[in-house]
Parts: C-alpha cells; structure tokens; sequence
C-alpha cells in the first residue's frame, strides 16, 4: 500500500498535468451544456479543487487513523463512525462511488449536527437562528447542483478522479 507522500505527490503532480488537459477538452471538445465552456477557467478551476480536496481531504484512507484523517484537525472526529463503519480497501472505500460516499457522508452529519443543535437550543430556550440557516442551506445543496450541471459536472468529475487515482495506485502496490 502506498503512503500518504505517495498519494499526496501523485496527487498534486497528476493536477499539474490535468489542469491544462482539462481546459483543452473543456475549450475544443464539443460538450453538451455550452455554459461549460463560456468560462473555460471556472469549469477547470471547479474541476482541479474537486480533485485536489478528493485526493487530499476526502481520501479513500479516511476509513484509517491516516495523515488524512489528521487534516481534518479536531473536525476529524465526524470521521471516526466512518472509520468504524467502513473497512479500509473495501469496495465501498476504494471503489469508484467512494468519494461520493464520503461526501454523502460528511453531508449527513453536518446535516444532523446541525439538527440535534436546533433540538437542543430549541429545548433549552436559545435563539435558533444559526441552526435553522444551516438548514436551510443544507436543503438547498441539491436543487443547486441539480439546477447547475455546468457547476456541478466538473465538480464531480474531480472528485470521482481523485477517488480513482487514489485507488489505482493502492491496486498498484
């Protein structure tokens, strides 16, 4: 298994080549929404963060007590059920959908931090406002990316890669 130099290299060295590749299929290539190409920079910009915080911060090893898991700083204990719910190399860690799962993840408990903080202010008789944004906010994550695709492809095409690339060199060693 390689280790987290490895994969952070790779990481960043495979992002220096993928961002010009990138803008080259996104300036030349005939693609389905045209909002995709009106701002070439935006899209490989989209594209390039979504890889880099797949293969930096939302990794496949976050399933271990790994460097990744310690990037998260103190928020890293919203990833320990994952770790406890998940087996490291599994399917559903280093296989394509694992970035998606890690992200349905992340939302979840940010979603359900933000209700047990409304339940609690609520019960306790503090204002509720904070709680009730984040919400809101939260509900309208996917209407937006559903409403977006020229957002929300090259979103998800960094992500789902930098999963990719992280499991090819894990299969590789």
């Amino acid at each position: 298994m390689a280790g987290y130099k490895t994969h952070d290299r790779l990481t960043l060295y495979t992002a220096l080549l993928l961002g010009p590749a990138c803008y080259g299929a996104v300036t030349h290539l005939p693609l389905w929404d045209a909002r995709l190409q009106a701002r070439p920079w935006r899209t490989t910009l989209l594209f390039l963060g979504a890889y880099l915080f797949s293969g930096l911060l939302l990794s496949s090893d976050l399933d271990t007590a790994s460097r990744v898991y310690r990037r998260w700083g103190p928020l890293r204990l919203l990833w320990y059920p994952y770790q406890r719910l998940v087996a490291h190399r599994s399917f559903l860690s280093h296989g394509l959908l694992g970035p998606l799962l890690r992200l349905a993840y992340l939302y979840g408990v940010v979603e359900l931090l933000l209700l047990i903080g409304y339940r609690l202010a609520s019960l306790a008789g503090y204002p509720t406002q904070v709680a009730e944004a984040g919400l809101r906010l939260t509900a309208q994550v996917l209407p937006f990316l559903v409403a977006h695709p020229h957002l929300s492809v090259p979103l998800l095409a960094g992500l789902l890669l930098g999963g990719v690339v992280h499991a090819l060199v894990d299969l590789g060693s």
